[in-house]
């Protein structure tokens, strides 16, 4: 009995068995690798498997950089941890590890009275309005010059010249015959003083002559204003006649600062504007005056318009003739607008791109919006359309988050046609055989991504993204050859091709010079250029500076004609691959 029993007990726990497995684990196929590793985030010898916060396709054995971006892997369970799900389709999701890796920072956008800084150089020169011209108010002989040169100081009342006139000794003998009359004919008496007062004679000088009763055959001539000479028309024995020039005298205690705005800038300017400028020979002077008088005409030569400031001139301190430096903030438009950071703007000329914050549940999410740009304004741009005052717009990481948008095929700079594919391949390396060639991606993409946003985040024209060598490199050799020859008009028209901003001397222009070349270094060695290109190299500019040149002849556009052979050679650009596209 007790055998029988053990027997049907035995039988039924196998069935059971054989039913759980035919239920339970007959049916179920084998795990592929992906899935085992989403599944338990290890290979299939156990070990953790990495991937990249930002390019999740990629999947390393072991810790090191990723060999898209150069960021620090972390393991895949790490990442899925972090990373949240947004409810916005058209969002970058992007883990918690990864924002602090690319450092992205965000600004609100504010609603304000755009500030607009226009630099402006210019030149001290003479007020106008304070020179005098002293002329003869009577024909005669020069017999003596008292202030014989230019820039000599003249008080009010001082001796200039004597003069030699029949004219003046008939009018003085009027005077004496006319003084024997005075109490008969007062009227008369009166004339003949005024006909010499009108001539600007001094009232002691008059009085000397009808005491002495005497002719003065030789008249002194007196300044009748202060200031310094700047001309002498007259010399000795000269002869004058009634209304010539004898000297121009500049009073230079209030002078003009004469400003050259571009086309562009005029229409932020306005009569009234406070401008802060600084003169080149008087380091560490700060001036201040106000825009009196904006010229109506354009020269069409240098395109710009005079822009005048009357300013104080304690000491003489500002001469004639000296290099001046203005910035004006103006508030041209009293009406609040949008304004976001400049950083947070990717311009690619038909386009503008901003990558808003849509955050939720403490989960990083980024979202591309098309904005429409209106002038710019200090460090911000004013915001036509496109964004709504307070909203989280990104100042730091832009360029970071638009490649990883571009993986997504979601909306970016580059992507016009979010979910079309078109993007994607170009950036996905999820069927890169990663074994032979990371180390050697590795050394040569380590910071690709912080070398990307360090050079374009500084230019303030990403359009040059969009256009082709073709167009680039004839605008760019001319710009080289400007700065090459310290010409500084010249360099501001060639380089409209590559930034929008202004500049305010030729040292801050070759500034942007270098990250202008610095890309176009990037572009030449990846697309290739129908053409010999050589990169040429600067030791000494900014602790080393590299530029594109169609010759092997060194002209450094750097430091121009103060060390115009200045460098070397360092390779031949890629010029095999073709034309760019």
């Amino acid at each position: 009995m007790n055998t029988k029993n053990i027997l049907i007990y035995s039988g039924l726990i196998i069935g059971g068995l054989l039913l759980g497995y035919l239920f339970f684990g007959g049916t179920s196929e084998p795990q592929t690798l992906d899935e085992h590793i989403s599944e338990t985030h290890t290979d299939e010898a156990g070990n953790i498997v990495y991937t990249c916060s930002m390019h999740p396709q990629v999947r390393e054995s072991e810790p090191g950089n990723c060999p898209i971006c150069g960021m620090e892997l972390i393991p895949a369970d790490q990442a899925e941890d972090d990373d949240g799900s947004s409810q916005n389709p058209n969002a970058v999701k992007i883990s918690q590890a990864a924002m602090a890796l690319a450092n992205i920072q965000t600004t609100a956008v504010r609603e304000e009275i755009p500030e607009h800084t226009v630099q402006l150089p210019g030149k001290v020169a003479v007020n106008q309005n304070l020179v005098s011209n002293i002329t003869a108010h009577f024909p005669g002989r020069v017999r003596e010059l008292y202030v014989d040169y230019t820039g000599d100081y003249v008080r009010k009342g001082q001796k200039l010249a004597s003069i030699y006139s029949p004219e003046l000794i008939t009018a003085q003998r009027e005077l004496l015959e006319t003084a024997r009359f005075k109490e008969q004919n007062p009227r008369l008496y009166e004339a003949a003083r005024r006909k010499l007062s009108l001539w600007e004679f001094p009232e002691e000088t008059i009085r000397q002559i009808e005491q002495s009763g005497e002719v003065m055959e030789e008249l002194d001539f007196f300044s009748p204003v202060s200031g310094y000479v700047s001309e002498i028309r007259i010399s000795r024995e000269d002869h004058i006649s009634e209304g010539t020039v004898l000297y121009r005298v500049a009073d230079l205690s209030k002078v003009w600062v004469e400003f050259e705005a571009y086309e562009s800038e005029v229409s932020q300017l306005s009569k009234g504007d406070e401008v802060d400028f600084t003169v080149s020979s008087l380091p560490g002077e700060q001036f201040s005056g106000t825009i009196d008088f904006i010229e109506p005409f354009l020269n069409d030569a240098s395109r710009t318009v005079n822009v005048r400031v009357t300013a104080q001139n304690p000491d003489t301190q500002m001469k004639p003739g000296m290099f001046a430096e203005g910035e004006v903030i103006s508030q041209s438009n009293q009406n609040q607008q949008l304004l976001v950071p400049r950083s947070a703007v990717l311009w690619t000329g038909e386009r503008s791109v901003v990558f808003v914050d849509v955050s939720q549940n403490g989960n990083p999410a980024f979202e591309a919006r098309e904005v429409v740009l209106g002038s710019r304004a200090g460090n911000d741009y004013v915001i036509k359309s496109g964004l709504e005052a307070g909203e989280q717009v990104v100042t730091n990481g832009t360029f970071k988050i638009d490649a990883a948008a571009q993986l997504s095929d979601k909306l970016s700079m580059m992507n016009r046609n979010p979910g079309s594919g078109a993007n994607r391949g170009a950036h996905d390396h999820s069927n890169m055989d990663m074994g032979d060639s990371s180390e050697n991606a590795e050394d040569h993409s380590g910071h690709q991504m912080e070398q990307m946003e360090e050079e374009m985040e500084g230019s303030n024209n990403p359009e040059v993204m969009d256009m082709r060598l073709e167009e680039m490199v004839p605008e760019y050799m001319k710009l080289r050859e400007a700065l090459t020859e310290d010409d500084f008009d010249a360099a501001q028209r060639h380089i409209k091709m590559f930034s929008r901003d202004n500049f305010g001397d030729i040292e801050e222009l070759r500034a942007e010079f270098k990250m202008i070349s610095e890309r176009l270094i990037n572009r030449i060695e990846s697309e290739g250029y129908e053409g010999e290109l050589y990169k040429q190299y600067c030791p000494m500019y900014d602790g080393g500076s590299n530029w594109v040149s169609d010759s092997e002849e060194i002209k450094n556009p750097f430091y121009g004609s103060q060390m115009h052979n200045c460098g070397e050679t360092v390779e031949k650009l890629n010029t095999e691959q073709g034309t760019s596209n």
